[in-house]
């Protein structure tokens, strides 16, 4: 008979043989906290949170027959009336499969049988996404797939899309199989944390919608719940803010530890998703999750953000130059050696640059954060990348944004009470980058803000457009008393851009542009998550007021982000919403025309083409920058009707359409999203 022992170590030497990280995302562990992404390029748009690019795009570009193992499937009915799930084996070689999901997840249930709130949520979990009980998922195996598994849909529609697949990792499921056989010396529980990264995968599987409307929220909803499961699940208690295993626990643990070269003691410490569970420890307290949501919700956004990657945009991303480049430092006797900063490297492009680094450079130092490269500058603030040696409450890596200075001249960034305030009530929004914390560096007076680090750039420096939209706002009045006074301020930031002069130092410190001209459907894929940022900062009561692609930001791994907080403020009335959307109108109009393009369109006049339905259709009827629609399609979009939707939402946007209803915003959205999913034929995954 094995031992507890003997077993734990063979599942762990089993595992270690494995290609892709056993223990990522969706079991709930990474070790990827880099912003690696590129790959190659690819019209494949899926999102997924584990693995690399390469991997990814070989995987979905093997035909669906030969990806997963022949003879090997079960079916996973779902009863929620009964509440029962079922594994029915296709045939007798696949019996062992379907005995063993049973298997895992009987124990799930009995453990979170002991909590009723845990049980409730397990119920949600299985049970509350509509089922088609005609198809049941098909569970399939891999020894391809470059995670622990993924959910692949033969294709989304409206409230269907054929065929769904849970694949799962082959090796991970033999190897659970074959040590769970062995293991007579284990308790129910310690088979449980073992095999912990398969039901945590099922459930995950399980407890995402076929057809999300935003595939990055439903992901956060799904795994924040994971999250409250598996704390409950696999710990019991928690002393001076450590969670402390039961027997699952310390199974879950011993594998994550090898996997991860990390001691268990340092996984609190060092491994992203142990920090992650130490944050939630509260959780343990079993109230029901409704009232942990927005929190749980909060930090599940920030860890599934590390590990983000959108395939298709994440290609695209060009690496940092030479010149923008970190800096590279050594650690010696416990201390750090840094180069000095100089022009030309680590972003700095001048001599002004130069000296406000300079100038800030000690005071954070004094708390803290150590400067490695400028990542931009804007009409009031400077933003850095910093090590964060001291703060355990933030991330390793950092944003650092601090008043600008223009020679003798300070531009500020908004102040610190008014950007938390801020800051604290748009932490849901999570197409928005975070703000952890402000102050005033002492001794110089400067605000500063403490932001999650986004590694990328802007899109207008992506399309080279930059300084051709609006210049910065600036603080905003509290509240607008109708359109008039709305649309004056509009033609006054717009009339602040006429002078090319003024924004010289912008082009100046541009940076690189997209590898290659954006396709119709990354184009789509980009449009769509910006305006449901939109539709999400105003759900949660804010206008943004400076919006344009100068503040809209796309990582590495093709995620795309609005990150400048300073000029939100709370909605008082729809005409508070007017300059955002006028706004958006242009940014669409400069990012549409633009990034199919090798070369930015020079004297687009999109003001002229935002205000005018005619002539926008005109224009884009000329110098139709998206292909040929109906050939890349197959016929399942009409050039026609793409184009009627860029003039409604333009047209809509400019004028006082979107601010009265907002329904309407929200009603485009989906018509935005429905037709990029019809664009292409690829399958629907989410890892």
């Amino acid at each position: 008979m094995a031992t507890a022992e003997a077993s734990l170590q063979a599942v762990i030497q089993g595992w270690d043989r494995r290609a892709p990280s056993l223990l990522d995302s969706a079991a709930g562990l990474t070790g990827a906290e880099s912003v690696r992404a590129s790959g190659p390029p690819t019209e494949f748009s899926a999102t997924v949170f584990s693995g690399e690019a390469a991997d990814w795009v070989t995987y979905l570009s093997t035909p669906v027959a030969a990806r997963y193992e022949r003879g090997v499937g079960v079916r996973a009915h779902l009863h929620p009336e009964l509440r029962l799930v079922v594994f029915e084996p296709e045939n007798e070689d696949s019996r062992w499969l379907a005995e063993l999901l049973d298997k895992v997840l009987k124990w799930v249930i009995e453990r979170a049988e002991r909590k009723a709130n845990v049980k409730a949520l397990l119920d949600e979990l299985l049970f509350a996404n509509p089922v088609d009980t005609e198809v049941s998922p098909r569970v399939v195996l891999s020894w391809s797939v470059p995670s622990t598994g993924t959910r692949e849909a033969e294709r989304e529609q409206g409230g269907g899309g054929g065929q769904t697949r849970f694949v799962l990792s082959s090796r991970l499921m033999r190897d659970v199989r074959d040590v769970l056989g062995e293991g007579d010396g284990l308790s129910a529980d310690e088979k449980l944390g073992l095999a912990w990264p398969v039901a945590a995968r099922l459930l995950s599987q399980i407890a995402y919608p076929l057809s999300p409307r935003d595939r990055f929220v439903a992901k956060i909803d799904a795994f924040a719940k994971l999250t409250y499961l598996a704390i409950n699940i696999l710990y019991d208690d928690s002393k001076s803010g450590q969670l402390i295993p039961n027997a699952a626990g310390v199974a879950f643990e011993a594998l994550a530890s090898k996997s991860s070269n990390l001691s268990r003691a340092a996984l609190f410490e060092q491994h992203p998703y142990f920090r992650t569970l130490n944050r939630l420890s509260f959780l343990l307290r079993a109230r029901s999750y409704a009232s942990y949501a927005d929190e749980a919700r909060i930090v599940a956004r920030e860890y599934l953000d590390t590990v983000y990657l959108r395939l298709s945009l994440a290609s695209a991303m060009p690496e940092l130059s030479l010149g923008t480049q970190p800096m590279l430092f050594e650690k010696k006797w416990g201390r750090l050696k840094l180069p000095k900063p100089r022009v030309g490297r680590y972003g700095i492009v001048d001599e002004e640059d130069q000296a406000a680094w300079e100038k800030v450079a000690g005071p954070f130092k004094d708390i803290g954060f150590v400067l490695l490269r400028q990542i931009g500058v804007g009409d009031f603030g400077r933003v850095y990348e910093a090590m964060n040696k001291q703060n355990p409450q933030f991330p390793d890596r950092v944003a650092l944004k601090v008043d600008r200075i223009a020679g003798k001249k300070k531009q500020a960034i908004l102040e610190a009470e008014s950007a938390m305030h801020v800051g604290a009530q748009l932490a849901r929004a999570p197409h928005l980058m975070r703000l952890y914390d402000t102050g005033k560096l002492h001794g110089r007076r400067f605000t500063y803000h403490v932001l999650q680090l986004i590694d990328g750039d802007t899109l207008d420096s992506l399309i080279q457009v930059a300084g051709a939209e609006h210049a910065s706002t600036g603080w905003p009045p509290a509240m607008r008393a109708n359109e008039q006074q709305a649309r004056a301020e509009y033609e006054r930031a717009v009339r602040s851009m006429e002078s090319d002069e003024k924004q010289q130092w912008r082009k100046q410190r541009m940076g690189l542009p997209f590898k290659y001209p954006l396709s119709a459907a990354m184009v789509l894929d980009v449009l769509t998550s910006v305006l449901l940022m939109v539709e999400e900062v105003h759900s949660l009561g804010f206008s943004i007021n400076d919006l344009k692609n100068d503040n809209l930001m796309m990582n590495r791994r093709g995620q795309i982000k609005g990150i400048d907080l300073d000029s939100f403020t709370r909605v008082g009335t729809p005409y508070d919403k007017v300059m955002d959307f006028m706004f958006l109108a242009g940014s669409v109009i400069l990012f549409v025309f633009n990034a199919p393009s090798a070369r930015p369109k020079i004297g687009l006049n999109w003001r002229e083409l935002a205000a005018s339905e005619e002539r926008l259709r005109a224009e884009l009827a000329h110098g139709w920058p998206l292909g040929d629609i109906d050939a890349m399609s197959d016929g399942r979009v009409q050039e026609q009707e793409l184009l009627d939707l860029l003039v409604d939402i333009v047209h809509r946007c400019n004028g006082m359409t979107y601010p009265k209803h907002p329904e309407l915003f929200s009603a485009d959205i989906v018509r935005l999203i429905s037709m990029k999913r019809r664009l292409l034929t690829e399958e629907f995954v989410i890892d």
